[in-house]
This record gives C-alpha cells, structure tokens and sequence, in this order.
C-alpha cells in the first residue's frame, strides 16, 4: 500500500511539473491560468506542487487554458484510462478476455473474408 500512495505522489508531483513548465513557457502567471480555467490561483499551485489530486475537468480547463493538450501534462499516450466506472470494467474484462470481443463484434478478417 505504501508504494501505491509514492506511486500516486510522484504521478501527481510530475504532472505538476508539466503544469508549471508549460505554464512558464507561455509566460503566464497563476493568475492569469487559474482565472480562464475557472479555478483559485491557489489551487492552481496545489495542482503544480503536487499537493492535490488535479480532477480531469480542471485538467481540461488549465489544458485549455494553456492552449496544450492534456498528453502534454499527463501520461495519458492516446488513451485515457477508465476506472471505476461500468465502462472501465468493462474494459478490463475484455483486456483480461480477449476472446468475449469475438463473440460482440467479429473480427474484420473474418468480416472481409464472408464478403
């Protein structure tokens, strides 16, 4: 459990550092991002710092803000992962399962070869 909560605290001080880099490479101050995102100059440092957990709406506003892409902040590659939802569940299964998508959608070969 331990090196879950470091995990967790090194994911949230290096996305913190991206802020604050792309931050410092538009030349903006706290004040300025954290009042076209919609959020407290404060909260912004506590998201930069690393202190607080950064919610993916107001990483979308600070993103938007900045005029970057939330790939730039976060390590999100092209897909966002889902979790506790019905649909990240699902999403494991099939991950877990690869075999259940055939029966839910074949596979193109095989829709390529009947045709």
């Amino acid at each position: 459990m331990a090196k879950q909560a470091q995990v967790e605290t090194d994911r949230r001080r290096v996305t913190g550092e991206r802020l604050r880099y792309w931050r410092m490479r538009r030349q903006c101050s706290q004040a300025e991002v954290a009042g076209v995102a919609g959020i407290t100059q404060a909260s912004l440092s506590n998201y930069e710092t690393g202190k607080r957990e950064l919610p993916m709406s107001t990483a979308l506003a600070i993103v938007s803000a900045l005029d970057i892409t939330l790939g730039d902040v976060m390590e999100t590659g092209d897909v966002i992962v889902l979790r506790d939802s019905r649909l990240g569940r699902v999403v494991r299964i099939l991950m877990d399962r690869p075999e259940l998508l055939d029966s839910i959608s074949p596979r193109r070969v095989d829709a390529e070869a009947a045709s």
